[in-house]
């Protein structure tokens, strides 16, 4: 009989190069302190990939010659309960250079059960495909990632989407819609805003590079999930370093736990 096993999940947008050697620290304080059990990233660059690596020793993550898996996002597991079976990346129409719906099964240490761990950073409204046709894109997008999910995941396999959605609504009732829900919702809560964090010291003003009109503060960033897993808790990470934070997003983090 297998053993309940408990594990924290997080989702982190690393907002790619912006200032980033102001953020070095940061990040990296971040990670040393909290390293989470499964960890996936958006707008992930060579230089962030290596802080996550040295600042969580004990965890892994894909190895794989596809440019996204650098220079987008990337999955990282705690080698203590979980080990590699397979991984991919799959094309769901999101419009940046080698963004995909990425994924990695994994199996829990000692046992047969596996899981998927997968993330997805959906186009911003800002895309030149949306502001030129004023079509949401995100809509499809999310439509084909559950589709790719379902393709993927085995029977009775726990599912894992951590997305930066950059939505509010239509994107995320389809997610909803497929089988899923994030984890502040299974616990009967409302999910926190996780974008923009505030204070930005990097900003002079709080408008957007697209408008004079400040960012409001959304919740876009989430932790789904469908199958034989419990949620546990739900947190938006509040981490600042001499008063920097590692990214212009909160870190969302889960704690979840595989049942008997």
């Amino acid at each position: 009989m297998t053993a309940p096993l408990t594990f924290i999940a997080q989702s982190h947008n690393l907002w790619g190069d912006h200032h980033a050697e102001g953020r070095v620290e940061a990040m990296r304080a971040l990670y040393e302190r909290r390293a989470p059990d499964l960890l996936a990233t958006q707008e992930t660059r060579a230089w962030s990939r290596e802080i996550l690596d040295a600042a969580m020793p004990g965890h892994e993550r894909v190895h794989d010659d596809f440019a996204g898996w650098e220079s987008q996002s990337n999955l990282w597991w705690n080698s203590e309960l979980f080990s590699e079976v397979e991984h991919g990346a799959e094309d769901v129409g999101i419009h940046d250079a080698n963004a995909r719906l990425f994924w990695v099964r994994l199996r829990v240490v000692g046992e047969e059960r596996t899981i998927l761990w997968t993330t997805a950073h959906l186009s911003y409204s800002g895309n030149a495909v949306e502001v030129e046709t004023g079509v949401n894109q995100r809509t499809p997008q999310a439509h084909r990632v559950t589709e790719e999910l379902a393709r993927l995941a085995l029977p009775d396999e726990p599912v894992f989407f951590a997305s930066d959605t950059n939505a509010i609504a239509t994107a995320i009732w389809v997610i909803g819609n497929a089988g899923y829900i994030d984890s502040f919702s299974a616990l009967n809560r409302q999910a926190p805003p996780t974008h923009p964090v505030v204070p930005n010291p990097f900003r002079d003003v709080v408008a957007t590079p697209k408008s004079p009109i400040a960012s409001p503060h959304k919740t876009i960033d989430y932790i789904f999930f469908r199958g034989p897993v419990r949620p546990r808790s739900a947190e938006v990470v509040e981490f600042f370093h001499r008063g920097i934070s590692p990214s212009d997003h909160y870190p969302v983090a889960s704690a979840f736990t595989l049942p008997q």
